[in-house]
């Protein structure tokens, strides 16, 4: 229960941050999860799919390159040949990525390829039946971490309000089962496509390279 408090009063901070320091933007996303385990335990691991969804904050450090922060439910894991056939995992994910636009603030459609370390929290854990199948925490850990790499677009809709569109890949770097489970690690893997809109909390001054008050 702490880290999820934990997880709860950072994504408060960054929100906080954003209209203390009135140059962000903040937004809503949501779409799918394509998800299988890796690793040497993943044994015939197979696709599943999943949604995601949640908000995100970001700042613009200039015109072309930014930095955000995301807070996701995400739902992984895998599919399997045999017993069980297919393992939920259910996760808060915190992104921090870094985004670099392949064009200027002032065009319509903004190219973009980003990249940034999470970390997630499980939520739950169930088979295909939607039964608790980490019920005495002994089969899968409570903390995942590892790197989100991809490319999308940004397209304005109206002033300064935009919709994002990115797809995503995301590399667990740790052992998410325990020993009990078997033999090998597993890490979380997913392919992630995602839509969202953001609004501003900052007015941009391509003149002086700051932002003013979106509430003036």
């Amino acid at each position: 229960m702490k880290k999820y408090i934990f997880a709860a009063f950072l994504a408060i901070a960054m929100v906080r941050g954003a209209q203390a320091q009135d140059n962000l933007s903040w937004g809503l996303m949501g779409g799918v999860s394509i998800a299988k385990f890796g690793g040497g335990g993943a044994g015939n691991a197979n696709f599943k799919t999943g949604g995601t969804g949640g908000l995100f904050i970001n700042y613009s450090i200039n015109e072309r390159f930014g930095v955000g922060g995301q807070a996701l439910y995400t739902q992984l894991g895998s599919k399997f040949g045999g017993l069980p056939t297919e393992v939920r995992l259910n996760y808060l994910q915190i992104p921090i990525l870094a985004t670099f636009y392949l064009n200027d603030r002032g065009a319509a459609f903004r190219p973009k390829i980003f990249a940034g370390p999470y970390v997630g929290f499980l939520l739950g854990a169930r088979n295909e039946n939607g039964d608790n199948i980490n019920a005495n925490k002994d089969r899968y850990t409570a903390a995942d971490a590892g790197l989100h790499l991809g490319a999308g677009f940004n397209y304005r809709l109206s002033d300064r309000v935009w919709l994002n569109f990115d797809a995503r890949y995301g590399l667990g770097l740790v052992n998410v089962a325990k020993p009990v489970y078997g033999s090998g690690d597993i890490n979380n893997r997913n392919i992630g496509i995602n839509l969202g809109v953001s609004f501003p909390l900052g007015k941009y001054q391509p003149s002086t390279g700051r932002f003013t008050s979106s509430r003036r």
